[in-house]
C-alpha cells in the first residue's frame, strides 16, 4: 500500500514539472531513484515469501503421498478344474467325491452298502468334520404377527455356509450342464446364470471362477435354483424355516406349554462384535470362519450376518392362506423364497435374530444372500447296511470339537 501511495505522488509531481508548476528537477530525480531502490526490495520481499511459502507446503506433505503404493496382491494360483476319475477305479471315485464334499451322497443308502470299511469312515469323519446335529423337538416360528409350533425330525446342518471354493467344485464339474439336478420349470433360465464373463457360475465371478483372495468368502450371486442345484449335487437339500430355526435359537422346552429360544445364536442380547453387520464389518463378506464368538450352541458358524441365507421354505406371505395376508400387510404377485440370517449390509437389530424372515424372488441372485445345506439324520446310513451287528443300535456322533459324543439310534 505504501509503494502505490508513493507511485502516485512522484506521477503527480511529474505533472507538475511538465507544466512548469515544479521548478527543482534535482529533488524529482532523486526521489525517482528512492522510487526505484524501493521497488526492487520489494520484489525480493515478494519472492523471498513465495518461495518460502512453496517450500513450507513441499515440507507438509507426507512422504508416503509422495511415494507410489504398491498393494499386495493374492499370488495364489487360481483353482483348475479336477480330472476326472476312473470309473472303474472305486479308491479314485471315492477320493474324488470326498475331495469335492460330496460325502452325503457317499452316504446315502444305495452308494454306502456298496463302500469298503475305509472309506465309510473317511465319509464318517467329514460328516463329523463338516455338519453339525440338530436334535429333534418342536420350535416356534413366527410369521408376521402370526405363530405356530413345528416338529422339527433331528437333521445335520452345515457349520458354515458354502464358500466360493466349495461351489467351484460344482462349476467345475459340470454342474450347470446336468440338467437332473435342477428344477424342470427352471431349465430355460439356466442359460441365463452366468457369471460377468458369460460363463457359467454365480454372478460376480469371472471367467468360471470366483475374485482372487475370497475362496472361503460365502458364495453369492446365486439363485435359489442355483442353491438347490449344488445342494442336490452334494447329496443334501435346504434346510427348512423351522430347522435353520431351530438350529440358531435352540429352544428348550421347560413345561408342556412353554418354551425357551433364544433370540441370537449366543444369547438373547445383540453383540455386534458376534457378527458382521453393518457397523460392526468391514462392508462387505468375510471369510466363513471369522466371528467365532457367534456360533450357536449346536457348534454352527454366522447364522447371523455376513449373507442371508436361502432355506427351502415359501416366504411366509406364500404359504399362508389369502385371507392371512391383510393381516401381515403382504401382496405378493410371485411366490417368494425365505431368506434368514441377515447380512454385512444389515442395519437393523431386529432383522438379524434368528426368528426374524425375509423373502426374494428365487431367481434373483444378490450379492447378500448365500446359503447352506442340510440333511436330514434318517436320510444317510451312519453305519453300513451290511454290518448287521450294528443294526438297532445307537452310533455316536459329536457335536463340534470340543464337545462330548452323542448317541443317536440307527434302525
Amino acid at each position: 500500500m505504501t509503494f502505490i501511495i508513493f507511485a502516485a505522488l512522484l506521477l503527480q509531481a511529474m505533472g507538475m514539472i511538465l507544466l512548469g508548476l515544479w521548478p527543482n528537477k534535482s529533488i524529482l530525480i532523486g526521489a525517482a531513484a528512492i522510487m526505484m531502490v524501493f521497488a526492487l526490495l520489494r520484489v525480493g520481499s515478494c519472492r523471498w515469501k513465495l518461495s518460502k511459502q512453496f517450500f513450507t507446503r513441499r515440507q507438509r506433505i507426507p512422504p508416503e503421498k509422495t511415494e507410489i503404493q504398491i498393494h499386495e496382491v493374492d499370488a495364489s494360483p487360481p483353482p483348475t478344474a479336477r480330472k476326472p476319475a476312473d470309473p472303474n477305479d472305486i479308491d479314485a471315485l471315492v477320493a474324488q467325491m470326498l475331495d469335492q464334499g460330496r460325502f452325503a451322497l457317499l452316504m446315502r443308502s444305495q452308494i454306502a452298502e456298496n463302500l469298503s470299511d475305509a472309506h465309510f469312515c473317511r465319509a464318517l469323519r467329514a460328516l463329523e468334520d463338516s455338519m453339525a446335529l440338530v436334535p429333534d423337538g418342536d420350535v416356534q416360528l413366527d410369521e408376521g404377527e402370526l405363530s405356530r409350533i413345528v416338529t422339527v425330525h433331528r437333521f445335520f446342518l452345515d457349520r458354515y455356509p458354502v464358500t466360493n471354493r466349495q461351489f467351484f467344485e460344482f462349476v467345475a464339474a459340470g454342474g450347470y450342464e446336468q440338467s437332473t439336478l435342477w428344477v424342470e420349470d427352471v431349465l430355460p433360465a439356466v442359460l441365463d446364470f452366468v457369471d460377468r464373463s458369460g460363463n457359467p457360475g454365480p454372478k460376480y465371478w469371472q471367467n468360471g471362477c470366483y475374485p482372487p483372495g475370497e475362496e472361503k468368502h460365502p458364495v453369492v450371486g446365486v439363485s435359489w435354483y442355483e442353491a438347490a442345484a449344488y445342494a442336490r449335487w452334494v447329496g443334501k437339500r435346504l434346510p427348512s424355516d423351522a430347522e435353520w430355526l431351530k438350529a440358531g435359537s435352540w429352544p428348550v422346552r421347560i413345561s408342556s406349554t412353554m418354551r425357551v429360544q433364544r433370540k441370537y445364536p449366543w444369547g438373547d442380547s445383540m453383540d455386534r462384535s458376534r457378527a458382521n453387520l453393518w457397523g460392526s464389518g468391514p462392508g462387505h463378506t468375510v471369510p466363513v470362519d471369522q466371528y467365532p464368538g457367534g456360533i450357536s450352541v449346536g457348534g454352527v458358524h454366522q447364522l447371523i450376518g455376513n449373507v442371508w441365507e436361502w432355506t427351502t421354505s415359501n416366504f411366509c406371505g406364500a404359504s399362508l392362506p389369502p385371507e392371512d395376508l391383510p393381516q401381515l400387510g403382504l401382496e405378493l404377485t410371485s411366490p417368494y423364497k425365505s431368506i434368514r440370517g441377515g447380512a454385512f449390509d444389515t442395519y437393523f437389530d431386529n432383522q438379524a435374530t434368528c426368528q426374524f424372515q425375509s423373502g426374494e424372488n428365487p431367481l434373483f441372485r444378490r450379492n447378500n444372500i448365500g446359503f447352506r445345506c442340510a440333511v436330514g439324520v434318517c436320510d444317510i446310513m451312519l453305519v453300513q447296511p451290511k454290518k448287521q451287528e450294528y443294526k438297532n443300535t445307537t452310533v455316536a456322533v459329536r457335536m463340534d470339537e470340543n464337545s462330548e459324543f452323542q448317541m443317536v439310534n440307527v434302525e
